[in-house]
């Protein structure tokens, strides 16, 4: 078998406010890989040889806000040595053979998943060669991004509101968890205001319904001491206090978001009852 020939430029993809965090932190931070969602996972950052953002899995609705559109920002990188191969490298990391399938078909990647690549280690910024916004041709100065005394935006990003802001701020491997705990909660309580309250996301019908927060290490919840009370059987192995539950970034996942949804609906029902 012959070697394969490294390409030379490898390109990361991601979006608008994706970019706003990068240039905050002045690193591509990583991310999950997938091996597995819960138990064993290790942090990377997705990469590939191809300049086309298609195929990757990297929109799978189309009505994305273009804030979060991961296919409109391309970051060009060379190739170091330490980036290595994701088919190869996932299949020594001992991924389940059925569940590679899955995630190659989920991203409609059989054509394009042999050119993606992972850097199990940080990137930063002073090794970009080029940043693009696919969207509008346009090249974002590397040199101005640095220069910036402050180095939070990126040209042309509008936040639609104040979440959307705290959510951009926070580090990228966090801010997908966000998002997905705000579009539950959202789902949960349609009808409610979303706002910033003592500086944390919060849902708002009449009176505050729920808050969250990114913490170090934590996800926190705060639905108020009646909720904590109400679910406190369910709670048992998360540290609370009055109001607030802590969700460990680490063990957080499918159970955990279905459980902030409950909550979420609880929240809503009891401010119902309390107004009628």
């Amino acid at each position: 078998m012959g070697t394969r020939r490294k390409p030379e430029i490898i390109y990361h993809f991601t979006s608008p406010l994706g970019l706003s965090a990068i240039l905050r932190s002045r690193y591509i931070t990583l991310t999950e890989s997938n091996l597995n969602i819960r138990e064993g996972n290790c942090g990377v950052v997705w990469l590939t040889s191809s300049p086309d953002v298609k195929n990757h899995g990297l929109k799978f609705d189309e009505n994305i806000p273009a804030e979060l559109d991961k296919t409109s920002i391309r970051i060009s990188l060379p190739n170091r040595p330490s980036f290595k191969h994701w088919d190869e490298w996932s299949d020594r990391k001992g991924i389940a053979s059925d569940y590679k399938e899955a995630l190659i078909s989920s991203a409609n990647a059989e054509e394009t998943y042999k050119t993606w690549y992972i850097s199990e280690s940080e990137i930063p910024i002073d090794d970009f060669l080029k940043i693009e916004n696919i969207t509008t041709g346009e090249t974002i100065s590397i040199d101005d991004a640095l220069k910036s005394s402050s180095g939070l935006e990126i040209p042309d990003v509008k936040f639609r509101s104040e979440i959307d802001e705290y959510i951009a701020i926070q580090p990228i491997t966090i801010q997908v968890l966000l998002l997905n705990v705000r579009l539950a909660i959202r789902q949960a309580l349609p009808d409610a205001t979303e706002k910033i309250s003592w500086q944390m996301p919060t849902f708002w019908q009449g009176s505050n319904l729920i808050h969250f927060a990114a913490q170090k290490n934590h996800l926190g919840i705060y639905p108020g001491a009646e909720a904590i009370k109400h679910f406190a059987p369910r709670l048992t192995e998360y540290k609370t206090s009055k109001g607030a539950i802590q969700f460990p970034y680490k063990s957080f996942g499918g159970e955990q978001l279905h459980l902030i949804t409950e909550i979420a609906e609880w929240c809503g029902k009891k401010n119902v009852t309390s107004l009628t």
